[in-house]
C-alpha cells in the first residue's frame, strides 16, 4: 500500500495525471441502456473541460463524497505570470493527502469517492477564490475553469444520482499548527445536513470532526453538539478563522444547486504524519458517510 500510494502521488505531483474513474473506454464505444449514454456524455463533457488544462486531476466516484484540494499544486502554468495579488503559498502535502484519503475511503467503503486536485501552482491561479480574484491572465484562467468545471460536474452528478453529497475541501494552515480547523461559514455550507440530522452531524461523535477528535486530534472550533449553541444560526462552536472559502461557499447546500461542504484546514500533521493523517481522515469521512446515509452501514 505504501509503495503503491507514493508512486501514484509522485505521478500526480509531477503534474498531468488525469483519472476518469470507472468510465474510461466508454466514450466512443458501444453503450447499452439510456443511463449508459448519459454517463458517457457526462464523461465526455468532463474530459473536454479538463483536457484544456492538463493540470487538474479528477476521479469520478461511486459514492457521494467529493474530495477537493485546490492549493497543493507545484506546476507553473505555461504562458502565465505570477499573480500580483492574493496568497500564493502552497498548502504543502494537501494534494498527497487528498489522494491517500480517497484511497482509504475506497478501501473502507468499497466504492471510490470523487476527487478534484489542482496540480497547478497557486502562484498562477487560486481555485479557492472567485475567477475575478483568483486569476490574472488567460493561461491561468483555463486552469481555474477546468477545476470548477470538474467540481460543478461532480456536484450536479451527485445531486442527480444520489440526491445529496459531502464536499471535503482540504487545505493547510500554520496559524494553529497543533489543530485541524473546520470551515462551514458557521454552518451555512452544511445547511441541508444540519436541517436533516441536527448539529450532531457537524459536531457530534459521528461527525467528521467528532471522529478526528476521538482519534486524538485537536480540532477547532471546540465541539459542542448542544443545539442551543446554534440558536443564532451559527454552527456549534463559532468558526472564528478559516471559516470556509470560495469552494465551500460556492458549492455548499445553502445554494439551491449545492451539496453539503466542509473546509478542512490541516495543521502540522500534513508534514509530520502525512500517511497517518490521510488514513485517519479517510476513516473519519467513511464513518460519517455510514452514520449519515451516504454509504451503507457495516454489517454486524
Amino acid at each position: 500500500m505504501k509503495t503503491r500510494a507514493w508512486a501514484l502521488i509522485a505521478a500526480v505531483v509531477a503534474g498531468g495525471l488525469v483519472v476518469f474513474g470507472g468510465l474510461t473506454g466508454r466514450v466512443g464505444g458501444a453503450v447499452g441502456a439510456p443511463g449508459d449514454v448519459a454517463k458517457a456524455e457526462a464523461a465526455e463533457r468532463l474530459r473536454e473541460a479538463v483536457r484544456a488544462s492538463d493540470l487538474v486531476s479528477v476521479q469520478r466516484g461511486g459514492v457521494a463524497i467529493i474530495i477537493s484540494a485546490p492549493h497543493g499544486g507545484l506546476v507553473r502554468v505555461k504562458g502565465s505570470k505570477e499573480r500580483e495579488g492574493g496568497v500564493k503559498v502552497r498548502d504543502v502535502n494537501t494534494a498527497e493527502i487528498a489522494l491517500l484519503t480517497a484511497q482509504r475511503i475506497t478501501a473502507e467503503l468499497g466504492a471510490k469517492p470523487y476527487f478534484v486536485i489542482a496540480q497547478f501552482s497557486r502562484k498562477d491561479a487560486d481555485a479557492n477564490r472567485s475567477e475575478a480574484e483568483g486569476v490574472e491572465n488567460d493561461a491561468a484562467r483555463a486552469q481555474w475553469r477546468a477545476y470548477h468545471a470538474a467540481m460543478r460536474e461532480f456536484v450536479d452528478e451527485c445531486r442527480r444520482v444520489h440526491g445529496r453529497a459531502i464536499v471535503i475541501d482540504i487545505h493547510g494552515q500554520v496559524r494553529r499548527p497543533e489543530a485541524i480547523v473546520r470551515g462551514t461559514r458557521n454552518g451555512q455550507t452544511v445547511k441541508a445536513l444540519v436541517e436533516k440530522y441536527g448539529v450532531a452531524a457537524l459536531a457530534g461523535p459521528d461527525s467528521v470532526f467528532g471522529r478526528l477528535k476521538a482519534m486524538g486530534y485537536a480540532v477547532l472550533p471546540e465541539l459542542n453538539a448542544d443545539e442551543d449553541a446554534a440558536e443564532d444560526g451559527a454552527a456549534p462552536g463559532r468558526e472564528t478563522f478559516f471559516d470556509g472559502g470560495y469552494i465551500v461557499a460556492h458549492y455548499g447546500s445553502q445554494n439551491a444547486d449545492g451539496v453539503d461542504a466542509i473546509q478542512v484546514e490541516i495543521g502540522a500533521q500534513r508534514s509530520n504524519s502525512t500517511l497517518k493523517m490521510a488514513r485517519d481522515l479517510g476513516d473519519a469521512i467513511a464513518h460519517f458517510a455510514r452514520a449519515y446515509g451516504l454509504a451503507e452501514k457495516k454489517a454486524d
